[in-house]
């Protein structure tokens, strides 16, 4: 009977090996001691308890064994959980803990934020930007210019952020002004903060602006940081207020921090921008040959009417007159078609002229190429 006992005790475990699961099996094999109660008599009932004991052991040296290995195979994750606990909760990969000493632990790069883009990483972006600059021959009058500028602004940047570096571009007009008549009414003068909500807008700048400019200029060098973050943000016109670092309540001693400012009604917009805008060609722009040249912009011009000159090496080789799309004191949008040119360099001259004496009154002018 101990030989039958011991046959039958060895398949179980045979079987049970074979299936084993990341479960505590010391209770089914209890209740099949407890069956085998049932079927031999008394006299061999004290076999049962001992041959359980047994078993467990021997399962328990059966795992020893297939874990211990020399490591030549690796342990089973199933049978490993089996024998360690069972009422931990499993997890979906080892801890650092229990990680080999040869596989670092991965760890967030100190330059990764948590949304995965890299910390101070930057990225150009060409950003609206207005400046003061002289709209008639005699240089006696301002208006202001929109220029789109390459600037390095933060992956992912905030329309706080895009105003800053769009108001930083206004505020240096030094590497446009060999091209431009661009004044420098923020010259020694920096952007330091620029805060966003959906009423106000804040412009912390260093300083209350240079000296030695008119009134007029530091009205429209007011307004062209107005115009600059209102478009940069592209959220509609709210209002902008001022702070200035060194405790100053004014900008350029005259317009007060302790209020706001914003860009005028539409039909005011001829008091701050310049008369004419030519927006396309934009400075040093590359058309190919064969391909037919349309010049585009905005004026603000008696009956909408403009004069234009296509121009190279000095000399004038078209000219026309264009009509915007409305006269002043709205703003109107105009198109010129240059037709297909030869290769070579070319300005466009757009410019208006007094119906009163017939001088210039207002221009500006943008060279392109053709290649």
């Amino acid at each position: 009977m101990n030989d039958e006992l011991e046959r039958r005790l060895r398949e179980a475990l045979h079987r049970e090996a074979e299936r084993i699961t990341p479960r505590e099996r010391r209770t089914e094999i209890l209740a099949m001691a407890h069956d085998e109660t049932q079927t031999v008599g008394p006299e061999k009932r004290w076999l049962i308890p001992v041959a359980a004991a047994a078993s467990v052991a021997l399962i328990g040296a059966i795992v020893w064994g297939v874990s211990n290995s020399g490591g030549s195979q690796p342990a089973t994750p199933a049978v490993t959980r089996a024998i360690t606990s069972t009422t931990a909760t499993p997890t979906t990969g080892p801890s650092p803990a229990t990680r080999p000493a040869t596989v670092p632990v991965p760890n967030p790069s100190p330059a990764t934020t948590s949304t995965g883009s890299v910390a101070g990483a930057t990225t150009q972006k060409a950003l609206p930007a207005y400046f003061v600059g002289a709209n008639s021959p005699a240089g006696d009058k301002f208006g202001l210019y929109r220029e789109f500028v390459q600037a390095a602004v933060p992956v992912g940047a905030t329309p706080a952020q895009q105003a800053q570096a769009a108001v930083a571009a206004a505020m240096n007009a030094q590497p446009l002004t060999n091209y431009e008549p661009y004044l420098q009414p923020w010259s020694a003068t920096s952007v330091t903060n620029v805060t966003v909500t959906p009423s106000l807008i804040t412009i912390t700048l260093s300083g209350p602006g240079a000296s030695g400019f008119t009134a007029a200029q530091t009205s429209l060098a007011v307004q062209e940081l107005v115009w600059t973050a209102q478009a940069a943000v592209g959220q509609g016109t709210i209002p902008v207020k001022f702070i200035v670092a060194n405790g100053s309540g004014t900008l350029f001693g005259t317009y007060p921090t302790d209020q706001t400012y914003n860009r005028p009604a539409p039909d005011l917009q001829y008091q701050v921008l310049a008369p004419i805008w030519i927006t396309s060609p934009v400075r040093n722009q590359l058309f190919p040959t064969g391909a037919p040249v349309v010049a585009a912009g905005q004026s603000c011009s008696f009956e909408g009417t403009t004069q234009w000159q296509l121009r190279q090496n000095g000399s004038t080789l078209r000219s026309g007159v264009a009509t915007a799309s409305s006269g002043c004191p709205t703003r109107g949008t105009w198109q010129v078609k240059l037709g297909v040119l030869a290769a070579g360099s070319y300005t466009l001259r757009m410019y208006e002229v007094s119906m009163a004496n017939g001088q210039v009154i207002a221009e500006t002018s943008k060279p392109f190429t053709v290649r």
